[in-house]
């Protein structure tokens, strides 16, 4: 449970992920003693179809999540909203210039605090340690890693089809297993997977 309030302020979020604005102007949010999961709302330019996506990502990759992962908390006078630093495994490459076996740091907008509160942005859900996504990237300028383009839109856990969920604030993380996504767009998510689930298999 969050003891602490976490502020916010109204921030466009340039990670070369597209256009996310964190709505309201004093964005804050604490959780009662039922609350385990705090997702921020956001308001994310939606691919039309998995065409779109493919064309907005340079890199188009099957990546296994190490279990190697890296917390970095909000700062207000750095201006910097929080994220999780996810070290991933190539498997397979469809589109870029990475490797199969290169490891790189992808940017996810969620973690996990130290009192198991998940805390997220329109639903996001973490990799899980071992498994392996289908994942749409794109660089960022001035950092050695990557963002996921279009938030939940560029991110696939192919084992289970179609698996937006309906969520709610008092469930635990261990709930979202094996869920991918879990905001307002379920979906919208859900037809933008079936496409990638059809044209990406998953590798082995």
């Amino acid at each position: 449970m969050i003891k602490n309030k976490i502020p916010m302020v109204t921030t466009i979020l340039v990670l070369a992920i597209g256009f996310i604005v964190l709505s309201t102007n004093d964005l804050t949010a604490e959780a009662s003693k039922e609350e385990k999961i705090i997702s921020y709302p956001g308001e994310i330019i939606k691919y039309d179809d998995l065409n779109d996506l493919e064309k907005d990502a340079p890199i188009i990759v099957q990546a296994t999540f190490t279990g190697d992962r890296e917390t970095v908390y909000p700062n207000i006078t750095e201006g910097r909203l929080f994220r999780s630093d996810s070290l991933v495994e190539i498997k397979k490459v469809f589109k870029g210039d990475l490797n199969k076996k290169d490891q790189i740091v992808v940017y996810e907008p969620a973690y996990l605090d130290e009192n198991d509160v998940f805390v997220t942005i329109d639903g996001y859900n973490l990799m899980d340690e071992k498994e392996t996504y289908t994942l749409f990237l794109k660089p960022v300028k001035n950092k050695k890693g990557y963002a996921i383009a279009g938030m939940y839109q560029g991110k696939y856990y192919n084992k289970v089809q179609g698996n937006g969920k309906s969520v709610k604030r008092s469930f635990d993380y261990k709930d979202l297993n094996e869920v991918d996504y879990f905001g307002g767009n379920v979906e919208h998510f859900k037809r933008l997977k079936e496409q990638v689930v059809k044209k990406y298999k998953l590798v082995d």
